[in-house]
């Protein structure tokens, strides 16, 4: 079986190489490219399993890069940067990154989240490429969440349909969807959502939160009569029922 495939698009070679160190030592294959220009020549030529692509870059906008990429795979992405601001944070999960890594960062910790991330997007390619169902690569024990038919592992962030097919989100879009169920029954303001998704407190960004609750019941339709699953409470936050 060949190695899950990691690209990576960083102007600095010496974070090339650490990259390559850390994910090689996780059983990934690794390339790397210096810039835009070389990094599409190569996606023109392969797939590739995860891109962990950099903001700051010599010929272009990483964002631009991300944005372009989402609207063309379903590989996982990883923006990897030293850019820490609030709002390149923001754009990058709205556009579509399912995870933002600033540096300088912990190996470990990046091939930790580059697993999280190769997990979700591999279940899918399995289903789509063998015609094969994603949950029969999960045992019934790692379900510990259901709702409208909707079943759910959060130790793996996979959530199935009613009939047992993987449905393909975000690591954003997963992160609030468990912060709904963790606290089922109960409104939750969006501070409290973004607080649980992302593990410490931010600026309020009520319109991420807003989009990422619309993708959700977009990718996950109510499948008995009723209003959806996922409620809105005015001048509050979101409640899942």
């Amino acid at each position: 079986m060949p190695k899950p495939s990691i690209l990576a698009l960083d102007d600095e070679p010496e974070m090339l190489e650490i990259l390559e160190t850390a994910l090689v030592r996780e059983g990934y294959s690794f390339t790397g490219a210096g810039n835009i220009a070389t990094f599409q020549s190569l996606l023109a030529e392969r797939n590739f399993d995860v891109c962990c692509i950099d903001l700051t870059l010599p010929d272009g906008n990483g964002l631009n890069v991300v944005r372009e990429l989402r609207s063309q795979t379903e590989a996982g992405i990883i923006i990897l940067t030293g850019r820490n601001g609030e709002l390149d944070h923001v754009l990058g999960l709205e556009i579509g990154a399912d995870d933002y890594v600033t540096k300088p960062f912990r190996p470990r910790e990046l091939a930790a989240r580059v697993n999280a991330v190769y997990r979700r997007t591999s279940g899918h390619a399995l289903q789509k490429d063998a015609g094969l169902k994603a949950a029969d690569f999960y045992p019934a024990a790692n379900i510990d969440h259901e709702f409208d038919g909707y079943k759910v592992s959060s130790s793996a962030r996979q959530i199935w349909s009613p009939d047992g097919v993987e449905i393909d989100l975000t690591t954003a879009e997963f992160s609030v969807l468990l912060a709904l169920l963790e606290a089922r029954g109960r409104v939750l303001s969006r501070d409290q959502i973004m607080t649980f998704a992302k593990g410490r407190e931010w600026e309020s960004y009520d319109r991420v939160i807003d989009g990422l609750v619309s993708r959700l019941r977009r990718k996950l339709p109510r499948m008995s009569e009723g209003s959806h699953s996922i409620r809105t409470v005015h001048g509050f936050g979101y409640m899942l029922v």
